[in-house]
């Protein structure tokens, strides 16, 4: 996780050194071929930044509800890196003159991926190990749908730092998976 960490990093100090030279300007201009960016790295900002609130929201939950150091552990991180990444996204929408995203979506609009009004209703009502296994259940099946996101992205999308953070989201996201999945008693 270092080595993406360290990724995820230069890659922000690239954007941010691009975008105050001047250089995010030219993307100001409708999507076209050549604008730098294309539908695909659009949604996949506009997508990802409500996805990521909400494993903050999730995050959050096991930070007050759990008593498990692992939980616990991976809620600080992921509240860590999904909010470099929702600030790094919200840069690339503001340079091509697009509307930031700032909640998660109501809960009557449907957003693949996203957790159900119900289902983090139980989240809430849960606490201790009964907590702790719904969450990590429920975060894994959360986190599989950023993965099929940025997989998507990385396949269509020609804004090189979006392709590039999808790709270093990819294997975290999935290992990660596999470690819920195995403390959620599913893996």
């Amino acid at each position: 996780m270092t080595g993406s960490r360290t990724t995820r990093t230069a890659i922000a100090a690239l954007c941010l050194a691009a975008l105050a030279c001047g250089c995010g300007q030219a993307a100001r201009a409708p999507i076209a071929s050549g604008a730098g960016y294309n539908p695909a790295d659009l949604a996949f900002s506009q997508q990802m930044i409500p996805h990521h609130l909400q494993t903050i929201q999730v995050a959050q939950l096991a930070e007050k509800k759990s008593g498990d150091t692992y939980v616990r552990r991976v809620a600080r991180e992921l509240i860590k890196k999904e909010r470099a990444d929702i600030e790094l996204m919200s840069s690339w929408l503001r340079s091509w003159g697009t509307a930031v995203p700032s909640t998660p979506p109501a809960a009557g609009h449907a957003m693949p991926g996203m957790l159900s009004p119900v289902q983090i209703t139980e989240l809430k009502r849960r606490s201790g190990a009964e907590f702790d296994t719904l969450w990590a259940s429920l975060l894994a099946t959360h986190l599989g749908s950023g993965v099929r996101m940025a997989e998507t992205v990385a396949a269509r999308g020609e804004h090189v730092p979006t392709t590039a953070l999808a790709r270093s989201l990819i294997p975290d996201q999935r290992a990660l998976i596999a470690e819920l999945g195995q403390r959620s008693g599913q893996g």
